[in-house]
């Protein structure tokens, strides 16, 4: 096969014995189209490699064109943070449950795939975050999340006490259970069940979602993507916080602590077949009215 992808990387959901048939169907359809094949450690479990070609997840980025995540959303979550900082394009082969962003299914893998090694896709550029934690004036955890970040109470019952900025700007203080800052990705996640907008993936925006705010006129707030986020955490009343970037947990945030998010200045290169339609995956996901008939 004459394709732009010499040597693919395949990245797949942990401990995740059912997705077998579909890893070793997917690795034999690369091989019989003449792509040099690459899997993580996991993946391996999967599938039978020559040890040469099993390699950390780290690495598949400098030895690979390309990407396909076998899973659910957090997988590829997962996929994405590890392509932060490279070029590579990503691939999303649906074995999860709900699936915003995997949106080729094991039953039409084989065809879809064969169209995208062809050539036949639509490529999205999407933004990224990336958050630092500052403390006595030094970063002390930095960590990328294409979904969201969010800041939210730990192990108490009562509200937590936020300042927002942007931009260096005081926007406001809050009572609530914390804080989602997301992308456009993320606004069919974490910050959607929180009340935010949905979001289309091509904006260069963030969505800031109050989780249940004491003021009920504490609304969502949609900000341009080049703006800096500053959230400040009181501790008033001893309660503890914690951050989380998509399916990471940082370390507690401590009073006085100064967290910084902002866009990343990579984006992250999804493929999608060509038939891919943003707005046909929200009527799927969320139970919407049908298509209009022809």
């Amino acid at each position: 096969m004459n394709t732009q992808f010499k040597c693919v990387g395949l990245i797949s959901k942990p401990g995740a014995a059912d997705i077998t048939d579909t890893v070793q169907a997917l690795c034999e359809l690369l091989k019989q189209a003449g792509i040099f094949v690459y899997a993580d450690l996991e993946t391996a479990q999967h599938v039978s490699l020559p040890s040469e070609q099993v390699i950390p997840i780290g690495s598949l980025a400098e030895n690979c064109d390309l990407v396909m995540s076998i899973g659910g959303d957090g997988t590829l979550l997962s996929s994405a943070r590890a392509l932060v900082n490279t070029d590579v394009p990503l691939i999303g082969i649906n074995r999860g449950t709900l699936g915003f962003l995997v949106d080729i299914s094991p039953e039409k893998m084989h065809i879809k795939i064969k169209q995208i090694l062809e050539g036949a896709f639509n490529e999205e550029e999407r933004i990224i975050l990336i958050i630092q934690i500052i403390r006595d004036g030094q970063v002390i955890q930095e960590q990328p999340a294409f979904n969201e970040v969010a800041l939210h109470r730990l192990k108490s019952p009562g509200l937590i006490d936020i300042e927002t900025y942007v931009d260096g700007n005081f926007v406001n203080s809050q009572r609530s259970d914390g804080l989602i800052i997301a992308t456009p990705t993320g606004s069919t996640a974490y910050a959607l069940s929180g009340g935010g907008p949905l979001m289309h993936p091509s904006l260069d925006a963030i969505v800031m979602v109050p989780i249940n705010p004491h003021t009920l006129s504490n609304r969502p707030l949609v900000v341009d993507g080049n703006s800096e986020i500053g959230v400040k955490f009181s501790q008033r009343d001893k309660h503890r916080a914690q951050i989380t970037c998509d399916n990471v947990i940082l370390p507690d945030v401590l009073e006085g602590d100064f967290i910084n998010i902002k866009r990343h200045p990579n984006k992250i290169r999804l493929l999608h077949p060509i038939d891919h339609d943003f707005f046909n995956t929200l009527r799927a996901k969320l139970g919407w009215s049908r298509a209009p008939q022809a």
